[in-house]
């Protein structure tokens, strides 16, 4: 019985052992884990995870395609944490081939995808609980977002607008990673258009949107506010005559994380001045 015993505390500290380093590969993982109270455990990530801020002191195993294996491998770490297609699958084989654990989570633009990601991690650090009262919270976020939307008839055009520099903009579509637009009681200003295409004068006057919204750094890149008023056709817009130029933090607009609720709220009172909060 105490040989039993002892198997078992045995078993339960390895439990314990395991895992105590992690590293992750997209930012929506890295939030995810954070909010599972085991930031500290993150050894690792990459370039695109920059919430919470702590998290941008740790080494970088690089980009998409620039992730290697080796540089993962010498961290030593217990558990990498990946979204699906986010990193080779050459260099997913070259880890689990050296008994690493790793974790490929799915990743869809939608909040379906959002709560299968969280229990999936929850469940591979045993924090199912922890992972069932996030999900809670983020739902009850969304609800409350949607009575705000549901209590008013506005429902201003946006245009996204992808930029790095003022030589480098880009429109976003349909299936990209602005789907959450209509949860914040907005519409695109381009319905019709699919995945990315390079800003040009006629199309954005042809789009005529109430908003422009950037990402704070993409909007950085090119001059902030006055700089977006400088772009050939803004100023026949809607946006444009009504100085309506728009930022957000981009990783939280579009990764679909825990932060989910928070960008939708932050969107919709950025369309809507009117509202109350």
């Amino acid at each position: 019985m105490q040989f039993c015993f002892l198997l078992l505390l045995t078993s339960i500290g390895s439990q314990l052992v395991a895992q105590q380093r992690i590293i992750t590969a997209g930012s929506s993982s890295t939030e995810i884990v954070c909010e599972l109270g085991l930031c500290d455990r993150i050894v690792a990530t990459d370039r695109t995870s920059l919430y919470p801020a702590k998290v941008q002191l740790l080494p970088s195993i690089g980009y998409r395609t620039s992730i290697g294996a080796e540089g993962i491998i010498s961290l030593q770490p217990d558990l990498v944490i990946v979204e699906k297609e986010y990193v080779r699958e050459d260099v997913l084989s070259q880890l689990q081939s050296t008994g690493i654990k790793v974790l490929v989570v799915e990743h869809s633009q939608n909040f379906e995808s959002t709560k299968a990601r969280i229990r999936a991690i929850a469940a591979a650090l045993s924090k199912q609980k922890e992972g069932e009262v996030l999900i809670s919270k983020i739902e009850t976020a969304l609800v409350n977002s949607k009575r705000k939307v549901d209590a008013t008839t506005s429902r201003p055009t946006v245009l996204c607008v992808y930029a790095r520099g003022a030589g480098a903009m880009q429109v976003a579509g349909k299936n990209t990673s602005f789907g959450l637009l209509p949860l914040a009681g907005v519409k695109s200003a381009v319905p019709d258009l699919e995945g990315y295409k390079p800003l040009n004068a006629e199309s954005l006057i042809q789009s005529n949107p109430d908003y422009i919204l950037f990402f704070t750094a993409g909007l950085e890149s090119i001059g902030g506010v006055e700089g977006a008023l400088k772009i050939i056709g803004v100023d026949q817009t809607t946006a444009g005559k009504k100085k309506q130029i728009i930022h957000m933090d981009g990783m939280m607009l579009t990764n679909w994380g825990p932060r989910v609720a928070q960008a939708v709220e932050q969107l919709f009172y950025l369309t809507h001045p009117e509202a109350k909060r």
